[in-house]
């Protein structure tokens, strides 16, 4: 059925933006109309409204935001939780509550999906939002030195544009959980104060206004592809007791592209050995289905495996479980944030089985405990050009011991043993715009990457020489032994002969009586290093966040200072500057 949308006459009392808004709401909803769809929430009408605003790289800001606005829905509230890519479809000076939820990326950046609405929000012909109510809810990584800027950004912004906030900003670092879970408690304690009828609207759109068939989404992250294993070898030589993986996987008939710098996200499934020992200890029969959480059945079994997060126990989990326990120690403890860390450290949720029995019903009281199981990034080790219809990963697997069990990596362990060849696993491509190739390819790179920091950078040389750029380039590489874990040796010997890897330098942590880093041979050769950078090349850094990244710009600050004659605040400014120029790039977790 095909519906007329009508004119909105010049003379009607809407300001340009919200005429804009109209237009495109009418539109959706006569979409949603013609294939059926519904528009309009049944009995949204008449409800306090919220909405959910999620800016989101990895996952995690957007399984907030939907796990939030699903638990105010069960409240009485007509909740969205709305992907700022879709921004389009919300006028954020029609809404009497935006909660918003947003990570930063790369240099204090936003996050992919964001980029577009922050340019509109931040405008100069952004609306005034007197009549909005807010509060941000921020993600972030604090070895990076924009900590959850786009957060801050955001908050300050909203107050700028007149919006009144409700709750304090709360920033969080890696481990997250907690903290949300304080920022919701401390948003939803200020409503029942404010009084829910403050929000209530009479029609409210939903988020996104119309419901797609899935086979009709084009594959990415709201229908990840399911990508056939095509080769696994191990990277690691005998004898060495470390497990890491060169993982290709096909991508034909995906209509999936990426480009050299990009991460794949990867949906991984849980151990099935640790799922069935999980099952046995249940106190139900584990022998019946369960709603997951995109609304589908599921058997437990199945469930546990693929869509809910069995290993890490965040604090607003163990205060649940309290719940359906009497165990007296968990009850001593639970108010204690000290005691709590220190009784979950190393822990599993298969441990809170079997030290704190709880009285579960059902298969689903059980994992409407559990948090969603979430993708997870790696950075992406092909070239597209080089290998067409392909996406090439280097996997470490993560192994290791606590209270006297073995501990294995979700993912990691899932894509070096889980995965049978030609298994498939679920995938989208995830672009990582601030770590990318000079444009010019006539300028000359660095690349730091030890361990599998070498990811990306396998990729960065496989582009220079199918494009045949003429830059020159310059790899540091790092491990703790040659013989066994010199990664991509026989390729990038190969790349030596032909010329497209100008110089590669190698650090072997555990070959000699003392350790040996990148960041050691980056002073080492500290003077060519510079006189590279000073005609213009650019440096990139990937891997480990904690220690080596933080190290190599230490060794990059000291040879600026003293090749550059500078002091410490010219060697500073240096650096600000090659990273405002993208001359200075890290991918580093």
């Amino acid at each position: 059925m095909a519906i007329t949308i009508p004119e909105i006459p010049e003379d009607a009392p809407f300001s340009a933006e919200q005429r804009q808004w109209l237009k495109t709401y009418l539109k959706e909803l006569a979409k949603s109309i013609s294939s059926g769809a519904q528009a309009i929430p049944a009995g949204a009408a008449g409800k306090p409204r919220a909405l959910f605003l999620y800016g989101s790289q990895s996952g995690n800001a957007q399984a907030l935001s939907e796990g939030f606005a699903e638990r105010f829905a069960e409240n009485g509230w007509s909740a969205d939780a709305v992907d700022m890519e879709d921004h389009a479809t919300v006028n954020l000076g029609m809404e009497p509550l935006v909660l918003t939820i947003t990570s930063t990326w790369g240099e204090g950046d936003p996050p992919d999906n964001a980029i577009e609405f922050w340019e509109k929000f931040s405008a100069e012909g952004q609306g005034r939002l007197e009549n909005t109510r807010f509060s941000v809810l921020s993600l972030g990584d604090t070895n990076y030195a924009d900590f959850c800027e786009m957060g801050k950004r955001f908050d300050t912004r909203f107050e700028a544009l007149g919006a009144k906030r409700i709750a304090t900003r709360v920033d969080c670092d890696v481990d997250y959980e907690d903290l949300a879970e304080e920022w919701f408690s401390a948003v939803s304690k200020k409503l029942e104060e404010i009084g829910k009828e403050v929000f209530t609207t009479t029609v409210t759109t939903s988020g996104g206004g119309t419901v797609e068939s899935l086979e009709n989404i084009p594959f990415g992250k709201k229908r990840p592809f399911p990508a056939p294993m095509t080769a696994r070898k191990k990277l690691n030589l005998s004898p060495s007791d470390r497990d890491t993986r060169h993982v290709e996987l096909k991508l034909d008939g995906s209509d999936l592209e990426y480009e050299v710098g990009d991460a794949i996200a990867t949906f991984p499934k849980n151990d099935a050995a640790l799922v069935d020992e999980i099952l046995s200890i249940l106190p139900f029969n584990t022998s019946v289905s369960v709603t997951v959480p995109d609304g589908s059945k599921k058997p437990l079994r199945d469930a546990l495996r693929e869509d809910y997060s069995i290993r890490s126990i965040p604090k607003s989990l163990l205060k649940k479980w309290k719940a359906l326990t009497s165990h007296p120690y968990l009850n001593a403890v639970i108010e204690d944030d000290k005691s709590v860390t220190e009784l979950l450290e190393g822990k599993e949720v298969v441990d809170l089985l079997y030290e704190f029995p709880a009285d579960f019903k059902s298969g689903q009281d059980f994992v409407n405990l559990l948090r969603r199981l979430q993708p997870r990034l790696y950075s992406i080790a092909s070239s597209p050009k080089k290998h067409p219809g392909e996406v090439h990963l280097t996997v470490a697997k993560v192994t290791y011991e606590s209270h006297g069990r073995v501990r294995k990596g979700v993912c990691s362990t899932f894509l070096c043993e889980g995965l049978e060849e030609d298994e498939e696993i679920r995938v989208f491509m995830q672009p990582t715009k601030h770590f990318r190739l000079p444009e010019d390819p006539s300028k000359d790179v660095i690349m730091v990457g030890p361990g599998t920091g070498i990811a990306p950078f396998r990729a960065f040389l496989e582009e220079r020489e199918v494009t045949e750029a003429p830059g020159r380039n310059w790899l540091f590489f790092g491990n703790p032994h040659e013989e066994t874990d010199y990664f991509y040796k026989d390729e990038f010997d190969e790349m030596q002969k032909n010329g497209v890897l100008s110089r590669i330098d190698v650090a072997w942590s555990r070959d000699q009586g003392y350790k040996i880093y990148v960041q050691d041979k980056i002073r080492e050769f500290s003077e060519e290093v510079w006189n590279w950078i000073d005609g213009g090349a650019h440096f990139y850094v990937c891997g480990d966040a904690n220690y080596m990244a933080p190290d190599v710009e230490k060794a990059l600050f000291e040879l600026i200072r003293k090749y550059g004659n500078l002091n410490d605040e010219g060697a500073a400014d240096y650096i600000k500057r090659l990273k405002d120029e993208h001359r200075y790039q890290r991918d580093v977790y």
